[in-house]
């Protein structure tokens, strides 16, 4: 297995290493690590206050960063495949995620602004576009050895991939899955229903019946515990994390609505262990 870290040594970024490090050996894994640099301004930008010198000393400053960004990295994991690009951060990752790949480990600073928000983070556009498993951590989370594995699905074949993924972790951690699907739950009616329609409770109680059923019988080959909630996705997920000691949580990616959000952008927001999203 190849495992890919693009790293900006942010404590978000530390976080996924912690998960890259717990994963490396059992996974017999061989880690590059990448560190990408912004392209220093040039003289478009600065027009009539552009002089040689200041070249000279955005050409030195750059220099200085990749000799400090280098001697960084090295410290991360000397034993890790090491590099170094001058660009823009996404377009570099996802050029490397092209490449014999297999997870994909970086950590997320959410989206803060507008664009951020109807375009994604650079996380989100690199679960969005590359095409590979990634695993996601935010800076504030725990990282624990995994022990306990939570796979979220939706019965669709992104899921069904998240869940073989997590098998062959869970393999090497000797870690447990738990298997959650989650049913929206009805909503209340707008006013009281006098005399409500009882083939109504006996149609969802067919229905749910029917889901736990195949919910059994995809978790049956994976030695999977198969757990059905009546709640939002997200809400089911972030009740069950603390509640069950889950360690990692697996997903399959969502489709991306840029300006409400999607399921995978408020798993990677909410949820307070690691999150593996597969495409």
């Amino acid at each position: 297995m190849k495992i890919l870290h693009p790293t900006d040594f942010s404590d978000a970024s530390m976080k996924a290493l912690e998960v890259v490090r717990q994963l490396k050996k059992p996974l017999n894994a061989k880690v590059i690590l990448l560190h990408t640099l912004e392209p220093a301004p040039q003289m478009p930008i600065y027009g009539d206050y552009w002089t040689e010198r200041l070249g000279e000393v955005m050409k030195q400053a750059q220099e200085q960063a990749v000799n400090e960004a280098r001697k960084h990295l090295a410290t991360l994991d000397p034993e890790a495949e090491h590099h170094l690009e001058v660009g823009h951060p996404l377009k570099v990752i996802l050029r490397y995620a092209k490449k014999d790949i297999d997870l994909i480990a970086m950590g997320t600073h959410g989206a803060d602004t507008l664009i951020e928000r109807l375009l994604g983070s650079i996380t989100e556009r690199v679960i969005e576009l590359s095409g590979k498993p990634v695993m996601a951590t935010r800076a504030g989370i725990e990282v624990r050895p995994i022990r306990h594995i939570l796979v979220s699905t939706a019965l669709a074949d992104p899921s069904k991939r998240a869940l073989a993924f997590a098998k062959k972790i869970a393999d090497a951690l000797g870690a447990r899955i738990t298997l959650m699907h989650a049913v929206e739950p009805v909503a209340e009616p707008p006013v009281p229903i006098h005399m409500p329609d009882p083939s109504l409770n006996e149609t969802r109680q067919a229905y749910i019946e029917e889901l736990a059923k195949k919910l059994e019988e995809l978790a049956a080959p994976y030695d999977a515990r198969p757990l059905l909630k009546e709640a939002k996705p997200v809400d089911a997920i972030c009740e069950v994390v603390p509640k069950e000691d889950v360690d990692a949580v697996f997903i399959g990616k969502s489709r991306q609505n840029r300006f409400m959000g999607s399921v995978t952008r408020e798993v990677l927001e909410r949820a307070q262990v690691p999150v593996f999203v597969h495409p």
